[in-house]
C-alpha cells in the first residue's frame, strides 16, 4: 500500500497536494486522504507541526466518515461503520436502513416531498394551496364540487338566489344552517322558510271562497280527530264571534253543509311532519260564503272581517296556552260566480286578496312570517253553462304572476262531484284537503317553492309540438281509468285560420315531455295549445263528463284515507313558440 501525505502550498493555504507513499499498516484510503489533507492550517503550517494535528483531531467527524467505533460519530449516526446524518439521508431517513422510497427527500428525519417555497407538501404531492380546490388555504381542505379557489379560500359563483357561506352556494330562505343568513341556524325542529326560522306551535290556515270552501252538499267522513289539531268552538265554519276556545277539528253538517278540506289538510299535514318531531299542529277554519263572487268576500265585507276575527281570536287562545301561534297561509276555493259575471280581472283580484289578507293578518298578529295563497282551479263551468272559461287561466297567471306568494294546487276535474256537477261529494271535498297539505308541506315546511303538474315551455317544429312540463314526481303518464278519455287526452290546438290542423297524435316522449303531432304543419296565427279547457254545454264537472284531460304525473305520497295522491296537470291555454 502507499501512504498519502499531503502539504499546505503556503501561497494557496487552501490548495491540499496529496502525494501517494508506501505504508506499514493498512487504513482505509478515504481516511487516509482526510487525514493527509486535514493537517494543515491557513497559516501553512504542515502536518509536521503537533499542535496542527492536535486540533485537527479534536474536530467533529464528517459525513460519510467510515468509523468502526459506534460511538466515534459525534451528533452522527454510524450506519454500517459509516457517519450519516439522519435528519437528511434519504437512505437512512430518522435511522439506519430507513430508506424513503424513490422520489421522496429525507425531511428533519421523515421521508417527504421537498416543495419549493409557493408549494406546500399534502400527502405526497406539492400542491399550490392558493389555487388548488382540493385544499384551498391548506392540506385536505376541499371546495364543493365546481367551486374555484381563489387566493387560498373557496370562492364559488353563486346563483342569483343563493349565498355564499363558508366557500358553499346555499338557498338561504331555506337552508336551516344559514336561514336568512350564513350562520344563522335555526334551532332543532324549526324549519326555514323565506329566510326566516318557524318558531310556530300552532300554525292557522284560514279557508275562504264559495260554497266548496264551505262543504255544501257534501257528507260529513271526518268525525273524528286522530291528532292535536283544532278549531274554534264555534265549529269549522266558524263565524265572527264567541270564538272562546279550541276544541278538537272534526266536521259536522251544518244547513246542508258538511265535510270541508280542513280536516284532512290538517291531518294529512301531521302525518308527513311526524318525522321531526310531533308534527305540524294545526288550527283550521272557514270564513267563505256560497254563491258570492270576490266583490262579495274582499277586504271590507263581512266575510273578510269574519276571517279577521278568526285571525285576533286564534293569537289570543294561543297566547292563553302557552302556544306560538301564526297564520301561514289561506285556502281560496273559489271562482264559479267570477265565472258567471264574466270577471277578466279576477287574477288581479286573486293577488290583491291575497296582499290584503297579508297585509292585515301581520298588523293584527305582528308577525314577520310571509301569508301565503294557496288555491285551486275551477273545473265547473261545463255544468255553469258554458263550454269554456277565462277563470282556470286567470288563476294560473296569478299564481305566475306571484310564484312567491300565491300556489295553485291542483284542478278539479279529476275529482267525482256530486249530482248537481258543481260541488263536490264528501270524498272529493276530504281528498282536495289532502292536496293542500302536499303543497303546504313542500312550501311552508320544506321552504321550496309548489309547482303544480304544468307546461313550462311549448314549442313547434313543422306539425310536431313537444310540451315541456314542471313535473312534482314523475314519471308522467296518461291515465284513461281515472279520468276517461275526452278525445286527444284533453289536449288541443286552435289558430287565426279558418281550419286549424287536427291533431294525429298525443304521446309522452321522456321524463317530462308530450308530443302533439298535428295533421299538417300549421299556418295561422296566434297558435296555442290548450289543455282541459273545452266541454260539453251543460255536462256536469267530473273525470268522466266534464271539460278534464288524462296527463297526471305519479306522485305516490300515502294518504291516510287510501285516496291517489296523484298531481293532475292543470287547465291551460298556451302560445306555441
Amino acid at each position: 500500500m502507499a501512504r498519502a501525505k499531503g502539504r499546505v502550498d503556503g501561497r494557496n493555504p487552501s490548495l491540499c497536494i496529496v502525494v501517494w507513499m508506501p505504508v506499514v499498516r493498512t487504513l482505509p484510503l478515504a481516511l487516509l486522504t482526510v487525514l493527509a489533507c486535514g493537517g494543515a492550517d491557513q497559516d501553512g503550517r504542515s502536518d509536521g507541526d503537533t499542535s496542527s494535528w492536535g486540533a485537527s483531531s479534536a474536530t467533529t467527524p464528517s459525513v460519510g466518515e467510515t468509523n468502526d467505533d459506534p460511538g466515534g460519530c459525534g451528533s452522527l449516526e454510524s450506519c454500517d461503520s459509516t457517519c450519516v446524518d439522519v435528519d437528511v439521508d434519504p437512505e437512512h431517513c430518522g435511522g439506519c436502513e430507513q430508506a424513503c422510497a424513490d422520489g421522496l427527500a429525507c425531511i428533519a428525519g421523515e421521508c417527504g416531498v421537498a416543495c419549493g417555497a409557493s408549494s406546500s407538501a399534502c400527502g405526497d404531492r406539492c400542491i399550490d394551496t392558493q389555487i388548488d380546490p382540493g385544499h384551498c388555504g391548506g392540506c385536505d381542505l376541499p371546495c364543493g364540487a365546481g367551486v374555484p379557489c381563489i387566493a387560498g379560500t373557496c370562492t364559488p359563483s353563486c346563483a342569483a338566489d343563493q349565498l355564499a357561506c363558508a366557500g358553499v352556494c346555499v338557498h338561504e330562505h331555506n337552508d336551516e344552517a344559514n336561514c336568512g343568513a350564513c350562520d344563522a341556524a335555526c334551532q332543532t325542529d324549526q324549519p326555514c322558510v323565506f329566510g326566516e326560522c318557524v318558531a310556530t306551535t300552532l300554525h292557522h290556515l284560514l279557508i275562504t271562497g264559495q260554497s266548496l270552501s264551505t262543504g255544501t252538499a257534501s257528507e260529513v267522513l271526518s268525525v273524528a280527530q286522530p291528532y292535536a289539531n283544532v278549531m274554534f268552538n264555534t265549529g269549522v265554519r266558524a263565524g265572527g264571534s264567541n270564538l272562546t276556545s279550541l276544541v278538537p277539528l272534526v266536521e259536522s253538517l251544518v244547513g246542508g253543509e258538511g265535510e270541508t278540506i280542513a280536516s284532512s289538510f290538517a291531518n294529512l299535514l301531521t302525518s308527513l311532519t311526524q318525522g321531526s318531531g310531533a308534527g305540524v299542529r294545526s288550527l283550521a277554519s272557514a270564513h267563505g260564503v256560497g254563491g258570492q263572487p270576490y266583490s262579495v268576500l274582499r277586504k271590507g265585507t263581512q266575510a273578510y272581517a269574519n276571517g279577521m276575527a278568526q285571525v285576533a281570536a286564534g293569537a289570543l287562545l294561543a297566547a292563553a296556552a302557552g302556544e306560538t301561534h301564526t297564520v301561514r297561509a289561506m285556502a281560496v276555493i273559489h271562482g264559479e260566480s267570477d265565472h258567471l259575471s264574466q270577471n277578466q280581472d279576477y287574477d288581479q283580484d286573486l293577488l290583491e286578496w291575497h296582499s290584503d289578507y297579508e297585509a292585515d293578518v301581520r298588523a293584527l298578529t305582528g308577525q314577520r312570517s310571509p301569508v301565503v295563497m294557496f288555491t285551486d282551479q275551477m273545473s265547473s263551468f261545463t255544468a255553469l253553462g258554458s263550454s269554456s272559461s277565462t277563470i282556470p287561466v286567470q288563476q294560473l297567471a296569478a299564481a305566475k304572476a306571484r310564484p312567491d306568494r300565491v300556489f295553485i294546487v291542483a284542478p278539479k276535474y279529476m275529482l267525482p262531484y256530486a249530482p248537481d256537477g258543481v260541488h263536490l261529494v264528501g270524498d272529493s271535498e276530504r281528498l282536495l284537503g289532502e292536496l293542500y297539505a302536499k303543497a303546504w308541506r313542500r312550501v311552508l315546511i320544506d321552504g321550496e317553492p309548489w309547482l303544480p303538474l304544468s307546461p313550462r315551455a311549448v314549442s313547434r317544429v313543422d306539425n310536431e309540438i313537444t310540451i315541456e312540463f314542471n313535473v312534482p314526481a314523475g314519471p308522467l303518464v296518461l291515465d284513461t281509468t281515472l279520468v276517461s278519455d275526452p278525445g286527444n287526452f284533453g289536449f288541443g290546438f286552435s289558430d287565426s285560420s279558418a281550419m286549424p290542423p287536427a291533431i294525429l297524435s298525443v304521446e309522452i316522449v321522456d321524463a317530462d315531455s308530450v308530443r302533439v303531432t298535428l295533421a299538417s304543419t300549421p299556418t295561422g296565427g296566434n297558435q296555442r295549445l290548450l289543455y282541459a279547457m273545452s266541454g260539453n254545454v251543460g255536462a256536469p264537472a267530473g273525470p268522466t263528463t266534464g271539460a278534464r284531460g288524462n296527463l297526471r304525473d305519479s306522485d305516490t305520497t300515502a294518504s291516510p284515507n287510501g285516496y291517489p295522491l296523484y298531481n293532475w296537470c292543470v287547465h291551460f291555454d298556451e302560445p306555441v313558440q
